[in-house]
Order: C-alpha cells, then structure tokens, then sequence
C-alpha cells in the first residue's frame, strides 16, 4: 500500500515536471535554452526535495503501520485473555449453579425428612391423646355408673 502511494506520488511530481518543461518550450529559443537549464535544475531540486519528502511520509508511514500492528496485537492478545476469563468466568458460574442445585437438593430434602419426622410426631401425639381421651371415656363411664348407688347411699343415709 505504501509502494503504490509512493509510485502516486512520483508519477505526480513526474507529470508537474513535465507540465513545467512543457510550458517554458512556447518560448524562445535562446530563451528556452536558458529557461530550460533552470527548469532542469529547479525540476531537479524540486525532485530531489520531494523524494526526500516521500521518503519521510514512507518512514512515517511505516512506523504507523508498525504502531498499528503492534496495537493489533495488543488487541488481540488482550481479547484472547479476555475469551479466557469469560469461559473462566461462565465455567465458574457453571459450577456455582451446580453446587447451588446441589444445596437446594439437600434442602428440600431436609426439609422432607424434618416434615415426615413432625408427622410421625404428631400421629403419636394424636393416639397418645385418643388413648388418654378413651381412658378418660372408661373412667367417666365407670364414675357415672356409680352416681345412682352413690345416690341411694345418700337417700339412705339421710
């Protein structure tokens, strides 16, 4: 890309240089002779100090490229650490979903089981207290029996 903009270049200053010889050949003779020297040695010094010029811009040129590339693989390493530590990351994230699973699991589990444990606890207190209750039915069946003789043993001791 900088060989073409440098063979642009030149042909630019080849075609000034021509336009240049072509106007001072409408003169004179003895003129042009004199005009055309100068023409060549101003051509030549123009020349000189755009090829110099060119040369400087291609230099520049270059050490922008070289910045540029550099740059480019700064880019592209510092995106391949990052790729890296963004499959590091959702990895990591993988395995915090899991272990989260994992916990829920356990939970729910434990939960179950504590559960199943207050419903077996609770069946037992409900037949300890059915028990306790019929118990208690036996003995107020047995003390309402003995109201009516308790009753008589009144009348007659009155």
């Amino acid at each position: 890309m900088f060989a073409l903009m440098f063979v642009l270049l030149w042909v630019g200053m080849v075609y000034l240089c021509y336009r240049q010889l072509h106007q001072t050949s409408t003169l004179s003779v003895g003129v042009m002779e004199g005009s055309y020297r100068d023409t060549l040695e101003c051509t030549e010094e123009d020349i000189t100090d755009k090829v110099v010029f060119l040369e400087k811009r291609v230099t520049e040129l270059e050490k922008d490229t070289a910045a540029n590339g550099e740059q480019h693989s700064r880019l592209k390493q510092e995106n391949l650490q990052l790729v890296h530590r963004a499959n590091a990351l959702e990895e990591q994230l993988k395995e915090q979903e899991l272990r989260a699973d994992q916990t829920l699991l356990e939970e729910i589990k434990k939960q179950r089981e504590l559960l199943s444990k207050m419903e077996r606890e609770k069946s037992i207190e409900i037949e300890n207290l059915q028990a306790r209750l019929q118990q208690l039915d036996d003995e107020n069946s047995e003390l309402r029996s003995c109201v009516p003789c308790l009753k008589a043993n009144i009348e007659r001791l009155e």
